[in-house]
């Protein structure tokens, strides 16, 4: 149930960070924008890291050095999507990312790609991923 709630909030952040760091580039450009939401962050980490402290910094001598590029693949997922809302308008953008997000998601997991358990897909799933493909071709459409 947990994880349940934690990814409800994340879809609800993820909505509000979009639509924040879209009005964010219009008033200063895509690259500050990104700059500014990430120092923010940075300030954010750090003061909530003093408190926390959940984990030794040791622990990222053991890890591949490719696992530490996500701050770079941030640094993408916030221009693209910022770029994407000012294109599209926020529900179609929002509809295109989580459609990529949930199908590259699936492709990792039927790999097993980046250490994640390989999971074989079923008939539901195949027809669940072509409920979504239409229902965005439709939502687009209307």
């Amino acid at each position: 149930m947990q994880g349940i709630i934690f990814a409800l909030f994340s879809g609800l952040f993820i909505a509000l960070q979009g639509i924040f760091n879209a009005r964010l580039g219009d008033a200063v450009g895509p690259w500050l924008s990104v700059t500014i939401v990430h120092f923010v962050g940075l300030i954010g980490c750090l003061l909530i890291y003093g408190f926390v402290r959940d984990r030794k910094i040791g622990g990222f001598r053991t890890l591949p050095l490719v696992y530490a590029s996500g701050g770079l693949l941030g640094v993408l997922v916030v221009v693209t999507e910022l770029t994407s809302i000012q294109l599209l308008g926020m529900t179609w953008a929002m509809s295109l990312l989580l459609v990529a997000q949930i199908l590259c998601a699936f492709v990792i997991d039927l790999n097993g790609w980046f250490g994640v358990i390989k999971k074989s897909s079923n008939k539901g799933q195949w027809i669940g991923v072509g409920l979504m493909l239409t229902g965005v071709l439709i939502f687009s459409l209307a």
